[in-house]
Parts: structure tokens; C-alpha cells; sequence
């Protein structure tokens, strides 16, 4: 069955059918030039009488005047008798069926075409892949009419005609006559999300120049397009690298969208959902606008249909605490709260404006920012709002900065709630509860710290594992201008690496700005020319980890060499008999593989270290994972070993 609005053309039916009756005449033909020829050799007749006998025979009405006689004669009219029976049957039958099918296809295609001739106010969308695909879905989940045209003729027939609902046109939407079947004359919108932008843009040109009027959204694929697709006629640009589907729709229907805010309580949510309904008309979200926020607290929210909305109302009568919290939010921000709202039409908009008026809830039509702050000064109510504002913010710095950082944030006001410390091998971060909201309590502690040198070598300690100086703060404040000012100041001073950033994302920023390396080396025991390597070059040794074979155990020894004292310190450790005799046995189980967990002030003394130490010879890899270590130590050579 085709679809509804497929213009009926005759070669359109199928050219099998067409092949078979072609045949069937040829044989037809080539049967009528065997009778003739044979009635002429055979019965001896002229031409003419031939012709006339072999159709008397086919046909089989003859031998009145013309009879065979000879026994020649009687086969060769046998012959001819059996042909002309079976081929003029099937010739007969397969005409017939031909027929059939063409007029079935006329008669289904002018029902079809009045289908389509019905539709209008619908989106003709060109290209239904994968974002294609998404953004139908989002179209028929609010009830919006769409005609489809598609390049792939499979993709229609076998997955979109399965759908009686879906209207879909098996073309190029670059010609005209397709675009004209598709009924852009009466449509709404084009919208165009096939993958290549140079059919995109004629899609485009072809849609403006045969309705200038037409609303066009088309889709890029690469952003440097974006401006040749406006160029063309589009009306709006989306590519998919920043927007999904659902940005395609709202894009869609920016002519038929808007902005209202209103005032009302929680108790009143069903009346004004009612009136926006019941227009056809679907509820995209909610802002509330609380007090010093710099941007409304947004809530998706996309109910088209009256038992969605039934089913929200009776989840809060179910659920009294979250009746109660929606409450509270309203009572925070007076009320007061704005909805983006689509429709099938700028009348229906319009209609629900003028009753949302009616009933006294609406403030305002596509208000500014400035403009809601004016209607909450004239209609709310000052409260006390819990909430307050607060960031996560992400540095890297030393200790000894610390005091200039703590500076920039109490100077706007704003209070330093805690440290978060990221550790190598832990899944979460250490954290700490500072508090800090003066330059007296910072002062003090600052103080202490410098007073007590085992807590500020501690401190250094933790500060230079967690990634060379890498730790989080959360920060909050009187206002969100005041974050805004310790967000600029902090970054500034190169200290902020980002803001609200997920472990993942501070791991990464770890591995990319992060001063903290664990190298895997091998050499005999008691050479401490790696070590040497290290802290000439500027780093610092943390600790030795040595991996035991077998049991798969780790020992790790606390080093922390700073400098040529401590690597003075550690030679003559080493020279000492209990300590000589143990490091040989742990040597010797971890078949001389060891790793140091080394820091730098900067990532590119990290690389001169690793270039130095490859140099020497020693160096097996660098941040390798546990797994890939273990394949190391276990993989080389043991050897039998005594220690007296």
C-alpha cells in the first residue's frame, strides 16, 4: 500500500509485473509468425489466409472452410491449437492482474492524496536519521502534525508506512515537486536534520523560495556552516555539537512560544495547568526567581496531556513532605514564577493569556530579567530565604598562598566552608571543615602554623600528594555577586582550575595541571642515584613502594626528599647493617622493582625528571595502572637470595 499524499504516476507500478505481460505479448506475437509461416509451408495458403487460419486456430474457432488434411497438417494444427490455448490464457490472466493492481493504485492513491490535502499547520521535516528521528519523537509527543520526507526509499517503506500515524514521503526534499506533495505551501515549519550540509542548505533555498513566509530551522553538522545556512534563509541554525533534539523543537516553535509569569499559590497550580491545556497547549517548564539568585531556578517540566497533570497533583496529595517543600518554595519566592508555554497557534497563545488575566494570575508576557525583579518588588513580599548562595571551587596552589587566597575570599564577605584533599589510591576525597569567615580566625591559625614546623611540614605533605597543591574549596556567600568577584580575583591569580567540577572532572584536571608522578624503576640496592636525579632536578621523593610477588602486597616507605640534607640522610640509612640487610631482602622480592611517588613545583619538571631518569636507564614507566605493574614485577626474572 502506498502512502496518502505519493503522487500515482504509471510507472510507479511495479516494472516486474510490466516484464511478464511484455513477454507474454512477445509470445503472443512470435506464436501468430509460427502459424502464419507453418499455414503457409504446411497447408499451402497465401498470406492472407494464412494470417486468417492461424487465428481461427489460436483462437480456436476455425475449421469451417479451412481444414487440414494430411497428417502434416493435422500436427502442425495441433501445435498450434496448444500454443495458442495456453499463452492467450496466461497472456489473458497476467493482463488482468496487471490491470487490477494499476487501478488499485489509483483508486488507493487518490484516497491517500486526500489525506494529505486535509493536513496543514504540520512541520515538514526533511531527513529522518538519527536526530531526525528524536526530534519527530518530540513533535508527536506534543501532537504536532508532521509529514516526513525521507532520501531512503527502504527506510520509509520497511520502518515508517508501518506506522499508520506517521505521514512520510520517499524523496529528495531538494526538489520542488517534492516539497509541493509534502504541503509546504500550508505548512507551519520546515525543519531540516539530514547529515550533510550542502543538502541542507539547498533543502533551504528550496523551502524559502516556495513560501518566503515559512518558519525554516535547519540542522549543521559543522559549525563554520552555521552562518552559510542563515545566509540561505534560515530562520534558525542548530547544530548538534552544542544542542540535542529537544533545542530543534523549541527552535521549531519559537513563532507559536512564550514567556508568562504569574502569581498564585500552590492550590491554584490545577486551574492555571487547566486553561493552558485545554488551548492544546503544552507546559514546558517553571522558573522560580529567588531572591539575589543571578539566574531563576529552572524545573523541566513538559505536560501536554490533562492525566499528566492529574498524575502530579495526586503524587502531592500522597506525599505531604513534598506538598509541604513545593509550598515553601512558593511562599520563597512570593508566588511568583514564570512558564515557557507552546501551542499549535499564536491565537491559542493568546487566548490562554487573556484567561490566566481573567482569573488574575498573569504578571506579564515574555518579561526580562529586570523587568520580573520590578514585578517581585511590586508584588512580593520580603522572606527569609534558607538557601544561600554557595560554589565548589577548584585550585591549585601552595601553602604557602594560602593567605592570599583566603584574602580574596573573606574580603567580599564570603565564608570558606571547607577543603577537600585528593589523595593517590583514594576514591574519595579527604575532607575537612574549616569555616572560616574572618581574618582574625585566618591570622590565628596562619600563626600556629608557622610556629609549629612538624604541623606545617604535615601540611606541605598533604598539599604536595593531592596532585602538587590540587584541593577544592566549597565557598559561600552573602550574594552571588559577591561569588562572581572570588571567582574572577581566584582566577587572576592563576589559582582557580573550575568551578562545580565532578570527581571525574577534578581527576582529569589532576592528570592535566597535576605536579604528583609515580615512576616504576629498577636498579640494585642501595644506589640512590635515582633519588639524586630527583631532587637536583628540582622534585621531591614522597615515598618508595615495593611489590611483593605472589601474595601481591605493597610496602611503601615514607621518604619525603627535599633536598641534598635529606638525601644525605637516606645515604647514611642505608650504610647501616639492620637497615642495608632489609632493604636487600625487599629488593630481592620485588626482583629490584620499586616506584617513587615523586613532586614538582611545575609539570615540566615532572618531565625533565622522567626524561632524566630514562636516560640513566632505570626508568620501566610512568602513572602505569596497578594491573600493568604487577604484569611487570611478576613477569621478570626471580633469583635465589640468602640474607645472613
Amino acid at each position: 500500500m502506498r502512502p496518502p499524499y505519493l503522487p500515482i504516476l504509471p510507472e510507479e507500478i511495479p516494472g516486474t509485473s510490466y516484464s511478464l505481460a511484455l513477454y507474454a505479448l512477445v509470445g503472443v506475437i512470435l506464436l501468430i509468425a509460427y502459424g502464419i509461416i507453418g499455414s503457409i509451408y504446411v497447408m499451402g495458403l497465401d498470406p492472407i489466409n494464412a494470417l486468417y487460419f492461424t487465428v481461427q486456430t489460436i483462437a480456436t474457432v476455425g475449421f469451417g472452410d479451412i481444414r487440414p488434411v494430411t497428417p502434416i497438417q493435422k500436427i502442425f494444427t495441433v501445435t498450434l491449437v496448444l500454443g495458442g490455448v495456453g499463452l492467450l490464457a496466461y497472456a489473458f490472466t497476467l493482463t488482468i492482474t496487471v490491470v487490477t493492481m494499476a487501478v488499485e493504485e489509483i483508486t488507493s492513491g487518490a484516497r491517500q492524496r486526500r489525506l494529505i490535502a486535509a493536513t496543514k499547520d504540520h512541520f515538514v521535516l526533511c531527513g529522518y536519521g538519527r536526530v531526525g528521528g528524536a526530534v519527530h519523537k518530540e513533535l508527536k509527543k506534543r501532537d504536532r502534525n508532521v509529514i516526513i520526507i525521507e532520501r531512503d526509499k527502504d527506510i520509509v517503506e520497511k520502518e515508517l508506512w508501518e506506522d499508520p500515524d506517521v505521514l512520510a514521503i520517499p524523496g529528495d526534499a531538494t526538489d520542488e515537486t517534492v516539497m509541493i506533495d509534502a504541503g509546504i505551501k500550508k505548512a507551519r515549519g520546515v525543519i531540516i536534520t539530514t547529515g550533510d550540509d550542502v543538502d541542507n542548505l539547498f533543502i533551504t533555498l528550496t523551502a524559502r523560495e516556495l513560501h518566503p513566509e515559512i518558519w525554516i530551522v535547519t540542522r549543521a553538522s559543522k559549525k563554520e556552516n552555521i552562518r552559510r545556512l542563515y545566509r540561505s534563509g534560515a530562520d534558525k541554525v542548530i547544530s548538534p555539537e552544542a544542542s540535542g533534539a529537544e533545542d530543534i523543537y523549541f527552535a521549531a516553535m519559537e513563532p507559536t512560544i512564550m514567556k508568562i509569569t504569574e502569581i498564585h499559590g500552590v492550590a491554584e497550580i490545577k486551574r492555571e495547568a487547566e486553561i493552558i491545556l485545554k488551548h492544546g497547549c503544552t507546559l514546558e517548564n517553571i522558573e522560580y526567581h529567588l531572591p539575589e539568585f543571578k539566574e531563576p531556578l529552572a524545573r523541566k517540566i513538559g505536560v501536554s496531556k490533562i492525566n499528566q497533570l492529574n498524575r502530579f497533583l495526586s503524587s502531592l496529595e500522597r506525599d505531604i513532605n513534598r506538598k509541604k517543600s513545593l509550598e515553601k518554595i512558593y511562599e520563597s519566592v512570593s508566588g511568583i514564577h514564570s512558564h515557557w508555554i507552546s501551542g499549535p497557534t499564536k491565537e491559542s497563545l493568546d487566548k490562554v493569556a487573556e484567561e490566566l488575566k481573567k482569573e488574575g494570575f498573569l504578571l506579564g508576557i515574555n518579561l526580562n530579567e529586570e523587568e520580573i525583579k520590578d514585578a517581585v518588588k511590586k508584588h512580593g513580599k520580603l522572606v527569609e530565604v534558607v538557601l544561600k548562595p554557595e560554589m565548589k571551587i577548584t585550585e591549585i596552589h601552595d601553602v604557602t598562598d594560602i593567605r592570599e587566597e583566603a584574602e580574596i575570599i573573606l574580603k567580599h564577605g564570603c565564608t570558606l566552608e571547607n577543603i577537600e584533599y585528593y589523595l593517590p589510591g583514594f576514591h574519595e576525597p579527604l575532607k575537612r571543615k574549616v569555616g572560616l569567615s574572618k581574618a582574625d580566625d585566618m591570622d590565628r591559625f596562619l600563626k600556629h602554623l608557622n610556629e609549629d614546623s612538624a604541623r606545617m611540614d604535615a601540611l606541605e605533605r598533604l598539599y604536595t600528594i593531592s596532585g602538587g597543591g590540587i584541593h577544592s574549596h566549597k565557598i559561600s556567600g552573602p550574594d552571588t555577586k559577591s561569588l562572581d568577584k572570588v571567582e574572577s580575583e581566584l582566577t587572576k591569580k592563576g589559582f582557580l582550575l573550575g568551578l562545580n567540577l565532578s570527581h571525574d572532572e577534578i581527576l582529569e584536571k589532576i592528570r592535566e595541571y597535576g605536579r604528583v608522578s609515580e615512576m616504576l624503576m629498577k636498579h640494585e640496592v642501595g644506589i640512590t642515584d635515582d633519588k639524586r636525579v630527583i631532587v637536583e632536578l628540582g622534585g621531591r621523593v614522597l615515598d618508595s613502594k615495593h611489590y611483593l610477588p605472589g601474595v601481591r602486597q605493597v610496602v611503601t616507605r615514607k621518604l619525603y626528599l627535599k633536598n641534598e640534607e635529606d638525601l644525605r640522610r637516606c645515604e647514611e640509612e642505608y650504610n647501616k647493617p639492620d637497615a642495608r640487610r632489609s632493604l636487600t631482602a625487599l629488593y630481592e622480592i620485588s626482583r629490584h622493582i620499586h616506584s617513587h611517588t615523586i613532586s614538582a613545583p611545575d609539570v615540566k619538571t615532572i618531565k625533565k625528571i622522567e626524561k632524566a631518569l630514562d636516560k640513566q636507564g632505570i626508568l620501566l614507566g610512568v602513572d602505569l595502572p596497578e594491573e600493568e605493574i604487577w604484569k611487570i614485577v611478576e613477569s621478570a626474572n626471580s633469583k635465589e637470595f640468602c640474607v645472613k
